[in-house]
C-alpha cells in the first residue's frame, strides 16, 4: 500500500490513517507544552542527523510542525531516504484533535 505524502487533520480523528510513529519537529520548548499523543521529538535542525538511523524501519512516520511546510519537506527528504513517511497538513495550526499537556 502507498501511503500519502500528506495527511489531513480528519483522517487522523476518524482512523482512516494511523501511523506507527508521530514525529513532532518543533523546538523542545514547544513540543514540552503540548503535543500529539505519542509523538516524539525531533527538532527541525536534527532531523537529518538523527532521522536516518531513528526512524528506519519504524513503519509509517507522520511529521507535524506548527504549519505544514517544513513537516512537508522532512517528509519528503525521509521519503528518499526509504522512510515511509507523510506529513499533517496545515500541522498543528490546522489540528483540533487532541493534545497532551504535561501536568502543572
Amino acid at each position: 500500500m502507498t501511503l500519502p505524502l500528506d495527511v489531513f487533520g480528519w483522517q487522523l480523528q476518524c482512523g482512516e490513517i494511523s501511523p506507527d510513529l508521530v514525529v513532532d519537529i518543533r523546538q523542545p520548548d514547544a513540543f514540552a507544552k503540548a503535543r500529539m499523543k505519542t509523538a516524539i521529538n525531533i527538532p527541525y535542525e536534527q532531523l537529518q542527523a538523527r532521522g536516518p538511523a531513528e526512524l528506519l524501519n519504524k513503519g509509517h512516520v507522520l511529521v507535524i510542525d506548527p504549519g505544514g511546510a517544513r513537516a512537508a519537506e522532512m517528509a519528503v527528504w525521509l521519503r528518499r531516504h526509504d522512510i515511509q513517511a507523510s506529513y499533517l497538513v496545515g500541522g498543528y495550526a490546522q489540528w483540533t484533535g487532541p493534545l497532551e499537556r504535561p501536568s502543572q
